[in-house]
């Protein structure tokens, strides 16, 4: 098993959301004036995120404590043929204030057997042990809650070198069902545009995207689609 990779510097995230409906046009400026990503420049991610029976990650969330965690096993598929890839990561995300870090452990599970698996069932309880054996502690014990899929594509500002990344057809497509009542797939209203970098406002190059319907607000995809599912607003 390979050993886990962390982040070596705590970098910030800045988060702009939008209407979903106008991601088209966002994703035809951001193509007109930045560079694709040379390594990922799209694709489809999906995560299944992990909580306690008691919803301690997410209540982390809602009480808008200074530190906040998130546990996620993701992978990824082909933007185009939706075809997922073979490999996954074991995910754990701190968030200190604006200051993120992040641990993420290579799997043998495979995109397509997490693609399929029940969600309500035994065979992704035993994937956060992973963690212990690489000397990530989590206390309590996890359960799959639900699986989260979405569209980014991610480019490079190249006058001030910025990530950029946005996040699009943002949806929860199943569930577990033990935790959560039964729910159709959906897809959230929102898309949301990041920076990722020592900054927390735009770059002036990129002042025209508030014209375009992009405003700065934290938001959670986690947070959001629990809402969604329960029916409930924080």
């Amino acid at each position: 098993m390979n050993q886990p990779v962390h982040d070596s510097v705590a970098t910030h995230e800045t988060k702009f959301i939008l209407n979903n409906i106008t991601a088209k046009v966002i994703i035809q400026w951001l193509q007109s004036r930045n560079k694709p990503d040379p390594e990922f420049p799209a694709g489809i991610i999906s995560s299944i995120y992990y909580d306690t029976w008691d919803w301690h990650f997410l209540r982390e969330k809602v009480n808008s404590d200074y530190l906040k965690t998130k546990v996620r096993i993701r992978w990824y598929a082909d933007i185009d043929s939706e075809k997922p890839e073979d490999k996954s990561f074991l995910e754990v995300k701190y968030k200190v204030g604006s200051r993120r870090k992040k641990i993420r452990i290579k799997t043998d599970y495979s995109g397509s057997w997490l693609s399929s698996v029940s969600l309500d069932g035994q065979s992704l309880l035993k994937i956060p042990h992973l963690l212990r054996s690489h000397g990530v502690v989590i206390n309590g014990h996890l359960y799959p809650a639900f699986q989260i899929t979405y569209k980014r594509l991610r480019f490079i500002e190249p006058i001030t070198g910025v990530r950029l990344c946005l996040d699009y057809d943002i949806g929860a497509p199943r569930v577990n069902r033990q935790m959560l009542p039964r729910t159709h797939p959906f897809w959230l209203q929102n898309a949301v545009f990041e920076l990722k970098g020592k900054i927390n406002e735009l770059p002036e190059v990129l002042y025209q995207l508030t014209a375009l319907g992009c405003w700065k607000q934290s938001f959670s995809k986690y947070s959001a689609c629990y809402q969604k599912i329960m029916q409930v607003a924080f």
